[in-house]
């Protein structure tokens, strides 16, 4: 049998050479075929006018969100290749900050999308939308200077093993990424997704404890049959270390459901996932808020070190803030006085 993890590794490697092969030919070999494959050039283009290689990329990936959900994050995603092996080489070594829920409320990456759109954009577009538009896949280079030596390092190990030691798993996908979002946006309809297929899970909670991105998968498929959280990302872990091969990924919802004894558990063990608190709320409506002042105020024309920083820093030390604050409030309820009537 197949193992499906390993084919996830080759898909990414193979992302990976095919990006190296993109920039040799386009710096060494002087071929200018194929320009710019990222999100930026993709909003650079429309905004000028051009359906560049960006611009065929994306639609591809968009496409594949609206049939298949966010694949392209779990199989085809470098970055959230390099994340994984974070984890592989300290997941040993992490230290995991206390808290009662993971920023489930999700606005953070939608703020970075709309911030990024804007800024690529929407700006761009209120100065003249363009007459025209022409085909032009060479219209970016592929590097396009857009990062330096140093924030790269800077990118590598801030959104890597630092926020990996703070947030766990993925901590850049679930929180951050304005791509992640994009891809939400469209993967709603994702018409392929993680499954119950037959009778038999017994509510063990594997599924739930493999999920990278700590989706419920258990309640889920509990309350709905399926996986229809927009943090899946079909890597396909649950299903791969199901002991009953009970979940699958396909196209026909089955006419199944968890036995009383495990919609029991799903019930206990996806419980904790599903309580929201103000201590996260907290956390994101200051990361939120100081990242639209900074914009609005010019920070986002500053060097591109300052600029790696600034996503992941203002996250950790939002959350530092409220968790001293909140540490702060507990001491001091503890410490108050019982009066007596």
């Amino acid at each position: 049998m197949v193992n499906v993890q390993n084919l996830r590794t080759l898909s990414r490697v193979a992302l990976i050479l095919l990006m190296a092969v993109h920039v040799a030919t386009w710096y060494l070999w002087g071929i200018h075929a194929v320009g710019s494959i990222g999100i930026e050039a993709l909003f650079s283009g429309l905004s000028r006018g051009v359906f560049n290689a960006g611009f065929v990329f994306w639609i591809l990936v968009l496409v594949s969100a609206v049939i298949l959900g966010r694949t392209f994050c779990g199989w085809f995603c470098w970055f959230g290749g390099y994340l994984e092996l974070v984890e592989w080489g300290i997941g040993s070594l992490k230290i995991k900050i206390p808290r009662r829920m993971l920023l489930y409320l999700g606005v953070i990456p939608f703020v970075s999308l709309a911030l990024k759109v804007y800024n690529s954009l929407i700006v761009n577009w209120i100065q003249g939308f363009p007459t025209t538009f022409t085909f032009q896949l060479a219209d970016v280079e592929p590097w396009g200077g857009q990062q330096t030596g140093i924030s790269i390092l800077i990118t590598l190990i801030m959104f890597g093993p630092v926020l990996f030691f703070a947030f766990g798993r993925r901590a850049w996908c679930r929180y951050l990424c304005p791509i992640g979002a994009l891809l939400k946006i469209f993967g709603i309809v994702g018409l392929c997704k993680v499954r119950l297929v037959n009778d038999n899970c017994n509510g063990c909670g594997t599924c739930n404890r493999t999920c990278d991105m700590q989706v419920d998968v258990l309640g889920e498929l509990k309350t709905h049959g399926e996986v229809l959280s927009s943090n899946c990302i079909r890597c396909l872990k649950c299903t791969n270390e199901c002991p009953t091969g009970a979940i699958g990924f396909n196209f026909n919802r089955k006419e199944t459901s968890l036995s009383d004894d495990a919609s029991s558990k799903a019930e206990r063990i996806s419980l904790k996932r599903r309580r929201l608190s103000a201590f996260d709320i907290a956390i994101t409506s200051l990361w939120a808020s100081i990242m639209m002042i900074f914009f609005f105020l010019g920070f986002q024309s500053s060097s591109q070190e300052i600029k790696v920083l600034m996503t992941p820093g203002l996250l950790l030390v939002t959350f530092g803030l409220v968790w001293i604050v909140q540490k702060a409030w507990s001491r001091n309820k503890i410490s108050e006085p019982t009066h007596f009537q």
